[in-house]
């Protein structure tokens, strides 16, 4: 393993090594493999992945990787982190779309290479390398345009998957809405993920799993944040309204549950708020 010259911004980099490499991991950099012969296994957060000959991988650092220390290690790779800042020496007018973009929006990804993309790869890898044991400064900049072939080289790799990855996006992002708007016509009464399924013909696993991923919030979060807003609009539109009649109508028919999430959610208690709320003109 070598570290980078000062002036190649390359953090680690492994050129052909047959050796394993241990490092500690660093979330704020972009990884690179490719597994140029054999085959090895690699630890990908809890799970084991298997990596052979033609296999490339890129990681925006977020999933650690490390070799399986049990595995039998038989494979020629390359490896390199850096830093995606790096990225910001390329003139923008040159790039045609994010250099990075693969790495940010697939985040850990593993692709097997045919012939013909191997044989561009080990020409990159070459070159990249040759640069890079260069100590001369005069080296830096063709080193940094082998290294914008291979970024480019990963986006048309990886290119279908991104168009399958924003389509993917976009359909949870349209069955999320569809969550929200189904939580929006029945929240003031008993609403079940049973119900939401029938209704939205998608399984309550998906349902739940997707909302979550795309809002950050469980279902019932969001129903529990939706009912309370209502009940606030009501004791201001409504003054006369007890703290029962709110309670129903915006789906609870428990007064003391509905106190609870009320006082959780607002920091004072649904009498303390439509008394203060009846005291204004």
């Amino acid at each position: 393993m070598k570290h980078a010259h000062q002036h190649f911004p390359f953090v680690l980099y492994d050129y052909k090594s047959s050796t394993p490499c241990v490092t500690p991991h660093d979330c704020t950099q972009y990884h690179f493999y490719y597994i140029h012969s054999g085959q090895c296994d690699y630890k990908q957060g809890d799970k084991t992945v298997h990596w052979k000959a033609g296999d490339m991988i890129i990681t925006n650092g977020i999933t650690p990787y490390s070799p399986q220390a049990e595995s039998d290690w038989n494979c020629i790779q390359t490896r390199f982190s850096f830093d995606p800042q790096l990225a910001h020496v390329f003139d923008p007018y040159f790039c045609t779309d994010s250099p990075l973009k693969a790495f940010i929006e697939l985040r850990n990804f593993q692709i097997g290479l045919n012939e013909e993309q191997i044989a561009d790869c080990d020409n990159i890898l070459l070159r990249i390398n040759r640069f890079y044991e260069e100590d001369e400064k005069a080296y830096y900049n063709r080193f940094l345009m082998a290294f914008y072939d291979l970024l480019m080289f990963i986006s048309n790799l990886c290119k279908e998957e991104m168009d399958n990855n924003q389509k993917v996006s976009a359909e949870k992002e349209r069955n999320v809405q569809n969550i929200i708007a189904f939580i929006e016509n029945y929240y003031m009464e008993n609403v079940t993920l049973e119900q939401m399924e029938a209704e939205l013909h998608m399984s309550k696993y998906y349902l739940t799993r997707i909302f979550r991923e795309m809002t950050g919030m469980t279902i019932f979060d969001f129903l529990r944040h939706r009912r309370i807003k209502q009940a606030k609009l009501l004791f201001y539109y409504r003054k006369d309204s007890s703290v029962t009649d709110v309670c129903y109508q915006v789906g609870y028919n428990n007064l003391a549950h509905f106190s609870r999430v009320f006082k959780k959610q607002v920091g004072i208690s649904p009498d303390q708020y439509r008394k203060e709320q009846s005291s204004t003109s």
